[in-house]
């Protein structure tokens, strides 16, 4: 083996770390505390090494190094050999990343803009090959709607039909975990008899996109918010009186729109507007151009935060990480602060309910936002006041998840089986139960049972004490399972623990993977199509010799052990045509996926005699952030007939690896 230097070492590790991205040699020297001139010599001496093991060195004058991988399976091979992967390191938080594409998002498609990634990039502080990389997924999440993004000189934009622009809208922007949290608040249940939020959102988004007016999420979201409250304040008989507009302000577009939106909800409603409706819609809209002063808003954003703390360390409510909250202040306040100018007031039809049924909050949002800077020289009436409760109610809805009953779930290997669990967990149980983590049996970290309060393993934990209850069950959840964890949460002895520390949001969130690196783990070494009648032993053990390629001499040993241990811990079927053997403990280098498609089926055993598919999975021993992904993919597929069908047609490799990709971006 080749001998490499500590900080030789230090240095190959900084350029994995900072993949695709240049750094100056200066950099680098600063970083490891080196001259400029030895981490130049170094990246010299490397050069040639890493070109033979997959990897490649670019250099650009101005810009630096960087570290490209050519070929991953042999550049980790070789990470592996010289001891230079760690077992232990974290996965990246998402959460930046997801709000900056998210942020890109909207610029081209709600605002329509064009941008340019050299100035995004220095807006944003990032560096410009991030930020092509973040275009790129965001072309993987705008291809199934035939939406395509193109470059004009050094400008990028959205190409595609308007339909399919706000088809696309609607479901990335408007999905269940936004605007719909709105409907679960119980003063607002009764707008669905009329006229669905969906429907709402889908006229707003319409007719301001026809005339081109740009409005971000949050606003939409606001407008929808003040529509269905109109709603019920007509149906109750009660509507806005003595409001007047300017015959200048009739005559612009945002009053020709609040029109239209207005006419399109008396079809579906059945009954008429008064015209000081469409003015008071004609404010909001008015308001993103009245208001939309960078230094308005940023203002605004630091007395709420400002305010938002201190509401958190004198009553303990945990509003200030809630940035949909803060936002949504924002943009209710512009049109609010045109009403108080005007000395309009505006009646609040649910404010008796929200004091009744909320007094607590009510006096909190009334008692501290009074305290704002762009609040304190108006006086304000409790109506108003009832309308901001309703944003902080909205938020104390997200935080309640946070109360619900805390699971941990429990597989052998805590891959596709414990997948398949949670999935089925979670949707008998989504109201009342929150999934910490799904872990393997041997992955199980005692740091982890302080904060749940009960597992549900597909293990038989039987011999193990836990100082919280152990539900054992199967791993497709049976009626039998489902009625004693619902015993279990009747039951007056459960607890929410409240005092325990919140899970952070960034733990919920699925890692973002790039999609290339979980497609190149689908390798066509590790794939077989039986043709031929065989019986169960020789598939496996066909699998088996081709997923021991670069693994150690006793590879195919100890993985039939270990196979054989976990299928004594539990099922591995997951579905009368889908069996997915893997191992109780890893004992690979490399993350691997064996795949074989038995077109006329494999008799397995008398319980399954017609398997069409196995997956044999083999965990790397180090690091597997692909594998998790993969699996999902194959819950997916056990549903989905019309694809297994597809799939079993497959005549090689790359049809089946087309095919199974669509898998993959599903959860991507």
């Amino acid at each position: 083996m080749i001998v490499i230097k500590n900080k030789q070492r230090d240095l190959i590790s900084l350029l994995v770390r900072s993949k695709d991205l240049f750094k100056s040699s200066a950099l680098l020297a600063t970083e490891l505390a080196l001259s400029d001139r030895t981490v130049r010599t170094y990246l010299n001496d490397l050069k040639s090494l890493i070109e033979s093991h997959g990897g490649s060195i670019i250099s650009k004058q101005g810009y630096g190094y960087k570290l490209q991988i050519k070929d991953r399976t042999a550049f980790n091979l070789f990470l592996i050999e010289h001891h230079l992967l760690d077992r232990n390191v974290e996965q990246a938080n998402c959460r930046e990343a997801c709000q900056r594409k998210h942020h890109i998002l909207n610029l081209l498609l709600l605002e329509s803009q064009k941008i340019d990634i050299e100035a995004l990039a220095e807006q944003l502080f990032i560096s410009s090959s991030q930020l092509n990389k973040d275009i790129l997924e965001i072309k993987h999440q705008l291809k199934p709607y035939g939406l395509t993004v193109k470059k004009s000189q050094s400008l990028f934009y959205v190409e595609g039909e308007e339909k399919a622009k706000r088809h696309f809208i609607l479901s990335y922007f408007f999905h269940d975990g936004s605007i719909n949290l709105l409907q679960h608040i119980t003063y607002l249940n009764n707008f669905s008899d009329v006229i669905s939020f969906d429907s709402l959102t889908i006229i707003i988004l319409d007719e301001c996109r026809e005339a081109k007016i740009k409005l971000s999420d949050v606003m939409i979201q606001n407008i929808v918010l003040h529509l269905s409250l109109s709603i019920k304040r007509l149906q109750s008989g009660l509507s806005i009186q003595n409001l007047d507009m300017s015959q200048s302000t009739k005559n612009t577009l945002e009053y020709q729109v609040a029109k239209k939106i207005i006419n399109r909800i008396e079809k579906v409603t059945g009954f008429c507007f008064p015209k000081e409706e469409q003015m008071y819609l004609t404010l909001h809209l008015m308001s993103k151009s009245n208001f939309c002063q960078n230094d308005f808003d940023a203002e605004l954003y630091s007395s709420l935060t400002n305010l938002l703390i201190k509401i958190e360390q004198e009553t303990g409510y945990l509003f200030l990480n809630d940035e949909q909250l803060k936002n949504g202040i924002i943009q209710h306040l512009k049109p609010m602060i045109v009403r108080l100018k005007q000395h309009i007031k505006l009646k609040n039809p649910l404010l008796n309910e929200i004091k009744a049924n909320s007094p607590e909050l009510f006096e909190l949002v009334k008692n501290y936002l009074s305290q704002l800077p762009e609040l304190k020289k108006f006086t304000i009436h409790d109506d108003e006041w009832g309308y901001l409760t309703l944003h902080f109610l909205a938020s104390i809805q997200k935080l309640k998840n946070e109360q619900k009953a805390k699971v941990l779930i429990i597989c052998a290997t805590g891959l596709g089986s414990a997948q398949l669990l949670k999935n089925r967990v979670e949707c008998e149980f989504n109201e009342r139960i929150k999934i910490v983590a799904t872990q393997g049996y041997y992955e199980i970290e005692p740091k982890i049972l302080d904060k749940i309060d009960f597992i549900i393993s597909s293990v038989d934990l039987s011999s193990k004490v836990f100082k919280v209850p152990v539900f054992h069950v199967s791993v497709f959840f049976t009626e039998d399972d489902v009625q004693k964890i619902r015993r279990h949460l009747s039951s007056p002895n459960m607890l929410i623990s409240t005092h325990k520390e919140p899970i952070s949001k960034s733990r919920s969130l699925d890692h973002v993977i790039d999609a290339l690196q979980i497609v190149d783990d689908l390798s066509a070494g590790y794939f077989y199509r039986c043709e031929q009648p065989q019986n169960k032993e020789q598939v496996l053990n066909c699998l088996l010799d081709l997923l021991a390629l670069n693994e150690t001499s006793d590879y195919k040993q100890l993985m039939i052990k270990q196979m054989e241990n976990r299928m004594l811990l539990g099922d591995i079927f997951f579905s009368p045509t889908i069996v997915v053997p893997h191992p109780a403990m890893p004992v690979g280098k490399l993350p691997k996926i064996g795949i074989a498609i038995i077109p006329d089926g494999l008799f397995w055993d008398h319980n399954y005699p017609k398997i069409h598919f196995i997956f044999m999975i083999s965990p790397s021993i180090y690091q597997n952030p692909t594998l998790a992904m993969m699996t999902k993919a194959i819950v997916n597929l056990i549903d989905d007939l019309e694809m297994q069908s597809k799939l079993l047609k497959s005549q090689n490799f790359d049809q089946f690896k087309r095919l199974f990709i669509q898998l993959i971006e599903k959860e991507v």
